[in-house]
């Protein structure tokens, strides 16, 4: 690249981080055209530059100031030598020669951030138990390999600022003050062509530091346990938490769950239509079928590929993380240990009779029955969207390209829940104790009730859900 298209790449680069943070504040900005505009108009701009500034100055300084909250439990070499010998052995490979330090932290993430101990420059490795319980030593080498090389591909002023500016965009979306969808997508999908290239950069790093399949393997499990973890988890978590409990076997209980032949491909096929239902250009990574695609072929150095990494105090940083899940919602200074495991398999779900109630208040029909095959009408005549947004309104709150998918995910949602919960008052069991949407028939086959709806709504045929209302009992709520 030549100095001159440098430069000019570096201009473009500003101008995208400048245009991003003003539309992610739009109030501000409108305050800052009011004020150019008076000053046009009254020819004195001391007393208005006076005004502006302290504004502009009181939302750009988190944006330059921001630090990351210093979170986790910390990993010390004496404590965790298995752990920090494998992460200083990543670091070593790839040449990233600052201090490092180790903390574990509850939810299935993986960071390295800049930080400063006792005044000296540190990079702090933040990683989720939930990771190194599951994933292999390669595979969990493979993430830290792939997020040093995205400090060293990405570590520069200009572009920790655009994934900031960026990252206040996306926030912007869910302000009833917001700028128009088309200018955000717009932005968005323009910082995500200079983004983009370094997420496939630091995978092809990894790559070649811990081996293709480890990399690979990664990637895949990580979005199903990030999604295990904040569909199930945090319910558990929060459910429990309003009697004054606590999940003490919520670890233990996550690995059941994503050992159910039904719900880590569930997981798999949801993230999979999520990369692919992005109207609006917010994943700041490339889908996972376009990653996996891109990464170069390397072999695996040394790793164990076949168990997680040993951790010694396993017990005691699993208590930890527990609690430090427990703190962050409003429960009692003591909450009651909980064993999830021993708990029904309906203790965290929706009632059934509340959502039906719901969706029979707004179809305005007495019955089950009635009520689903509306809907199912809905369907037929290409209204359901209509109805979606009757079943919940801030559906059409969100800017316009959202709003399908959002209906989308609302109808199935409640005519999945309601007709599984008749189902299952038909006497039609459960396969599976950690989802209620897939049933076992008077047959002995399995009918996953949640993939059914999501058929009907895409296609527009509900012929499938309406030959299921006869199984209905007389079951209603008035």
């Amino acid at each position: 690249m030549s100095p001159a298209t440098a430069r000019l790449s570096a201009l473009r680069g500003w101008m995208l981080v400048a245009a991003m943070t003003a539309l992610a504040h739009p109030a501000v900005l409108l305050f800052g055209l009011a004020v150019l505009a008076a000053v046009a108009v009254f020819r004195d701009w001391v007393p208005f530059v006076w005004i502006v500034l302290p504004v502009l100055a009181f939302n750009a300084i988190p944006l330059l100031t921001h630090r990351p909250r210093f979170t986790g439990h910390a990993v010390r070499p004496a404590d965790e030598p298995e752990l920090t010998t494998l992460v200083r052995q990543v670091a070593e490979r790839l040449g990233f020669g600052f201090p490092l330090l180790a903390r574990i932290v509850a939810e299935p993430e993986v960071a390295v951030l800049p930080t400063r101990t006792s005044g000296f420059r540190t990079f702090t490795l933040f990683l989720g138990l939930p990771l190194v319980r599951r994933l292999t030593a390669a595979e969990i080498a493979a993430l830290v390999a792939r997020e040093f090389a995205e400090e060293q591909h990405a570590g520069d002023r200009r572009t920790q600022l655009l994934l900031r500016a960026r990252g206040s965009l996306v926030a912007s979306i869910e302000n009833r003050l917001r700028a128009p969808a088309v200018l955000v997508e717009r932005l968005l999908r323009a910082s995500r062509a200079r983004v983009w290239p370094l997420v496939l950069a630091a995978d092809a790093d990894a790559a070649a530091v811990a081996g293709t399949p480890a990399i690979r393997g990664a990637l895949v499990e990580i979005g199903i346990i990030d999604a295990a973890f904040h569909a199930l988890g945090d319910t558990w978590t929060e459910v429990l938490g309003e009697d004054g409990n606590y999940p003490e076997d919520l670890y233990e209980a996550l690995d059941a769950a994503l050992a159910d032949p039904y719900v880590a491909p569930r997981l798999a096929a949801a993230a999979t239509a999520a990369d692919e239902d992005d109207p609006m250009g917010i994943a700041i990574e490339p889908p996972l079928a376009v990653r996996l695609a891109a990464l170069p072929e390397h072999l695996g150095l040394g790793w164990d590929a076949s168990s997680p990494v040993p951790l010694r105090n396993a017990d005691t940083l699993e208590r930890w993380c527990v609690r430090d899940l427990v703190s962050a919602h409003e429960v009692p200074d003591e909450p009651r240990p909980v064993r999830l495991l021993d708990l029904a398999p309906d203790r965290f779900e929706a009632s059934t009779r509340e959502v039906a109630s719901r969706l029979m208040q707004v179809t305005g029909q007495d019955s089950v029955r009635a009520a689903v095959a509306i809907a199912a009408d809905a369907v037929a005549d290409s209204t359901w969207a209509q109805l979606a947004r009757a079943l919940d309104p801030e559906t059409g709150r969100l800017p316009a390209p959202m709003r399908a998918a959002a209906a989308r995910a609302v109808l199935v949602g409640y005519v999945g829940h309601v007709i599984s919960g008749a189902l299952q008052e038909a006497g039609w069991p459960r396969a599976s104790r950690w989802t209620s949407s897939v049933l076992v028939d008077p047959a002995g086959g399995l009918l996953d009730v949640e993939e059914l709806v999501e058929y009907v709504v895409d296609s527009g045929d509900p012929a499938r859900v309406r030959q299921l209302l006869p199984r209905f009992t007389a079951w209603a709520v008035r």
